[in-house]
């Protein structure tokens, strides 16, 4: 790789002047032991041309600072002050340039969107021209972020906070061993490889933000009692199994973002009502989500039995709150039809006598004893999904079952 000079890059020997001034010339005015931690951006940069080995010229006032704008780490007008601290959008800046300094740009797009628009919580308070760099930091593993609890799937990146030290070598360190890096699932959320459920090889891989609780609860075919000897891949198949089933000419790669979208609108919409707005829009959006028949009669009925819920809804003035809806694409499996595991937080509210789960949710089948209004309520349950075409490609596979039974979860 040839490299720039300095005069190239537009850096004036006014310019390392006032590098110099804010740099080498600091007075030590801070004294706490967390303020002495942070690591400063020049002490970055030079970690950071250290570790990648770069050519340094002694005789230059800056050596380090200069080697990484020859290298591109470090583009004229990145920085005004060398000798402030390093925040963690800065370092995310640093260190991808100098990941594809090794590597070149090895992110793959569709991971890259899906990080910005669902794995960063915070990616708003990133400057816009530095959250595509961010997120390219995250999905790389670099940087882990901070948990949003658990479920939750998406995490805090605290692009303000400032590095330490210590955690500036950390990350560092990563440029060329790789397997320190942070392990993210196809779409890009953090997985462990500690503490693992017990039936963890059932599945592709285990998520950091769900409990062993979640994965522990049994399949469906587990609970099944069969008349015949059940055949693997072609009547049941583990999570960790689906990507070994061939069922007719269903393709479960390109559908399977379809059909967890089509889950989780099922669900937000059930877990989402308040007699005062509930109108037409509801009732489609929530229809949508359901087996579509194409039949007119057999889809009336379908919508039948939702505007009949809405009458429910105004005359009991029922509200429904939901804080978490979690739909986990590594989940699905295979038990006769497919299903796919939930996790949901919501709560209550009604006026008049006590209502049961069964009059207050929508759904085929509602069996949660402990629901009490204004508590919120939480549960894992498997949604199954289908399709009345026997020859289909997956793509009209929608919601077929819709029951929230707490008969088989046994994580409280």
């Amino acid at each position: 790789m040839k490299l720039k000079t300095l005069r190239n890059q537009g850096v004036s020997l006014l310019l390392i002047a006032v590098i110099m001034a804010t740099t080498i010339f600091v007075p030590c005015s801070v004294s706490s032991a967390a303020a002495s931690s942070k690591i400063k951006i020049y002490n970055f940069i030079k970690l950071t041309v250290q570790a990648l080995n770069l050519e340094v010229d002694t005789a230059s006032p800056t050596p380090y600072l200069s080697a990484a704008l020859n290298a591109g780490l470090v583009k004229n007008g990145d920085f005004t002050d060398y000798s402030k601290y390093m925040t963690r959008t800065d370092a995310a800046v640093i260190l991808d340039r100098a990941d594809e300094y090794l590597y070149g740009d090895t992110v793959d797009s569709a991971l890259l969107n899906t990080v910005l628009t669902k794995r960063i919580s915070d990616i708003s308070k990133i400057a816009k021209d530095k959250r595509e760099t961010v997120a390219k930091i995250y999905a790389k593993g670099f940087m882990r972020g901070y948990s949003n609890g658990q479920y939750v799937q998406s995490r805090q990146f605290r692009g303000s906070e400032y590095m330490t030290t210590a955690g500036s070598k950390n990350v560092i360190s990563m440029l060329k061993n790789k397997n320190k890096r942070a392990k993210l699932s196809p779409d890009g959320l953090l997985i462990r490889t500690t503490n693992l459920p017990k039936n963890a090889k059932d599945y592709p891989y285990i998520l950091e933000c769900f409990p062993n609780s979640f994965y522990e609860m049994d399949f469906r075919y587990q609970n099944t009692k069969y008349y015949y000897e059940p055949k693997e891949l072609e009547d049941y198949a583990s999570p960790a199994k689906m990507k070994d089933v061939n069922l007719y000419s269903v393709n479960l790669n390109k559908y399977k973002d379809t059909w967890m979208e089509r889950v989780a609108t099922n669900l937000k919409s059930r877990l989402n009502v308040d007699y005062r707005t509930i109108d037409n829009t509801w009732i489609n959006t929530l229809r949508s989500a359901y087996t579509q028949y194409g039949d007119a009669d057999s889809d009336k009925r379908i919508t039948d039995d939702i505007k009949e819920y809405v009458n429910v809804v105004k005359k009991n003035k029922i509200v429904i709150q939901s804080k978490v809806i979690s739909v986990e694409p590594s989940t699905l499996y295979m038990a006769g039809s497919f299903y796919v595991r939930a996790y949901i937080k919501f709560k209550v509210s009604y006026s008049g006598t006590k209502l049961t789960a069964e009059d207050l949710i929508c759904g085929d089948y509602i069996y949660m004893p402990d629901l009490k209004k204004g508590t919120w309520y939480e549960g894992v349950y498997d949604i199954r999904l289908g399709t009345i075409n026997g020859s289909s490609d997956g793509s009209d596979y929608y919601v077929t079952n819709d029951s929230l039974n707490d008969y088989f979860y046994k994580g409280k």
